[in-house]
């Protein structure tokens, strides 16, 4: 199969996963699930679908035992909209370049306020203007 056409499905897979997990489960245990991105292999058997959680740790775990549990009821909701032979058998993954990228952003905030507190200049530290960024 093409890579268009992979991308293609990888598109639809991610725009009725996240309609069917946001609006059409009524999982007591569901919080605000963001489905990230999905990875189709070529021979469509295979499809991880990569989500994040708003919350903790407790809430990470209740929503993936949730959306592990969910899986079938997803796979068959996709069938629905593929026009393809096979559907693959869906697997949820947690994202985790989404936390990576929130303790990332919170360090540079960090560096930033402690930099602005002892009224440090570094290099690249400047707008277009040449005025210090703080």
């Amino acid at each position: 199969m093409n890579e268009r056409r992979i991308k293609r499905l990888q598109e639809q897979i991610k725009e009725r996963a996240a309609v069917v997990v946001q609006q059409e489960m009524a999982d007591p245990r569901r919080g605000l699930i963001t489905i990230t991105r999905v990875e189709v292999d070529r021979e469509l058997a295979h499809c991880k679908i990569y989500w994040s959680v708003l919350g903790d740790e407790h809430a990470r775990s209740r929503n993936g035992q949730m959306l592990n549990h969910a899986a079938k009821f997803v796979q068959r909701e996709l069938a629905a909209i593929l026009h393809t032979r096979t559907v693959p058998r869906v697997q949820f993954v947690f994202d985790e370049s989404i936390e990576g990228a929130i303790r990332i952003d919170g360090l540079i905030r960090e560096l930033q306020d402690e930099r602005a507190a002892r009224g440090v200049e570094l290099e690249g530290d400047e707008d277009e203007d040449g005025d210090a960024i703080r």
